[in-house]
């Protein structure tokens, strides 16, 4: 069965996705050099008042399931009376996208994260949403000893070392001896989607694939993923290529791709003209070929752009349908109707058990401190032990790297312009 559609707001005019990816590039690379020769900050919290940092990207074509994300996060706080224990815990909410470019800007979350890392009663960071996003906000947090929960960004680099990232994971953690790993996230990474990529391909009947990619370090990853796992699924790579950001005609690369008798195409790059144009003109000039891509390529705007190659596109997400997931799910769905008139996105789950998980955390560290004034430090080892049982995700904990124990990912095809849930994958 083929689920209602996503929601998503209407689509907003594109910044380039390669400027964009390069100002990622550009943030990552100041952040870290502003990082170390400082001593740590004062990780001990003064007062009763805690706050939990939220960055989500309430502006452009992912605000609906971000502003779910948040409005997940509102519930599960408000469900435990905005306490735990001796401590009032208060949520900050802070925009990660900017009008100006009506999506997320990697200079917005810097700023959020460095506001978080200089509130003395900072203890807990709920963020990023977009894949790779929080490379940025990560050292900055690991610097001040803040925990950070992203509910969405399966970035492989940020919990293990990938080619192509150099330095990756530890250059993230420039505090690393003194405060650990604290990064945690709750969807599995980009190594188990690409797993999940693969069990899709078998399902369809691929036999012969050719991977594509970019300069964009996510895309780099899927490919030497997808190269190295393939065969074991069945699938041949009959090739790999480039795609030119820039090339407004791909029938040099389609013919390639015909040569190679490729049955299916991936690709993890960057949303820019290049994949776009080659996604409608592949469509049409091979039309029995498949195409398979991550969804943090296929948003929305990305689906309006590419108009009738949706009907051959194969996307793989780190979500289910709703109704797929364990029943204080369903209770949640319950709850959010009551308090907002509509049904949530699936994202909205991922924020309520965020917010769930760290005043879980918080409960356990105060109670280890006893008298003492709570540390941050100790918000992110009690993070670390969690034994998440009878959760709206299910049951599941965290690995020392910061993956989460939860595997699942699902199947998605873009129906009548909309991103649809149609099964569940092995991963």
């Amino acid at each position: 069965m083929v689920s209602q559609p996503l929601h998503r707001s209407d689509p907003a005019p594109r910044r380039g996705a390669r400027a964009l990816a390069a100002l990622v590039l550009a943030v990552v690379a100041v952040v870290l050099a502003g990082c170390g020769g400082e001593d740590p900050a004062r990780s001990a919290v003064s007062g009763t008042e805690l706050r939990v940092y939220s960055s989500m990207p309430l502006e452009g074509p992912d605000r609906q399931a971000a502003l779910d994300v948040l409005r997940g996060e509102r519930i599960a706080l408000a469900e435990a009376g905005g306490r735990v224990g001796d401590y009032r815990v208060r949520l900050v909410s802070l925009d990660a996208a900017t009008k100006e470019a009506d999506r997320w800007d990697p200079a917005q979350i810097s700023e959020n994260a460095r506001t978080a890392a200089k509130d003395p009663a900072a203890v807990a960071y709920v963020g990023e949403f977009h894949t790779g996003s929080s490379a940025i906000s990560v050292p900055l947090l690991n610097e001040a000893g803040i925990l950070q929960v992203s509910p969405i960004d399966s970035a492989m680099a940020l919990t293990q070392r990938t080619l192509s990232v150099p330095d990756s994971p530890g250059k993230y953690y420039p505090k690393a001896e003194d405060y650990g790993r604290t990064f945690k996230r709750l969807v599995p990474g980009d190594q188990t989607q690409a797993a999940a990529l693969l069990d899709y391909m078998r399902r369809q009947g691929v036999r012969r694939l050719m991977v594509l990619s970019d300069e964009d370090p996510t895309g780099l990853g899927y490919a030497m993923t997808l190269r190295n796992h393939a065969r074991r699924w069945g699938i041949a790579v009959a090739g790999r290529e480039d795609v030119d950001p820039h090339q407004r005609d791909p029938r040099d690369l389609i013919e390639k791709i015909e040569e190679a008798r490729a049955d299916a195409v991936f690709y993890g790059g960057a949303a820019h003209e290049g994949a776009i144009r080659l996604w409608q003109d592949l469509s049409v000039a091979a039309p029995t070929v498949k195409l398979f891509a991550p969804g943090s390529l296929v948003d929305g705007p990305f689906i309006d752009a590419i108009g009738a190659a949706g009907g051959a596109t194969y996307v793989t997400r780190p979500f289910v349908g709703l109704r797929s997931y364990p029943e204080p799910a369903a209770r949640f769905v319950r709850a959010y109707v009551k308090r907002h008139g509509t049904r949530p996105t699936t994202e909205a789950l991922y924020g309520y058990e965020a917010m769930s998980a760290i005043l879980a955390a918080i409960e356990d560290a105060a109670e280890q401190a006893g008298e003492q004034p709570l540390d941050r430090a100790d918000v992110v080892r009690a993070f670390r032990a969690l034994r998440r049982e009878g959760t709206v995700l299910g049951d599941y904990e965290f690995r020392a790297n910061g993956d989460t124990t939860l595997h699942r990912y699902g199947a998605y095809r873009v129906i009548g312009g909309e991103l649809r849930y149609v099964h569940r994958l092995d991963a």
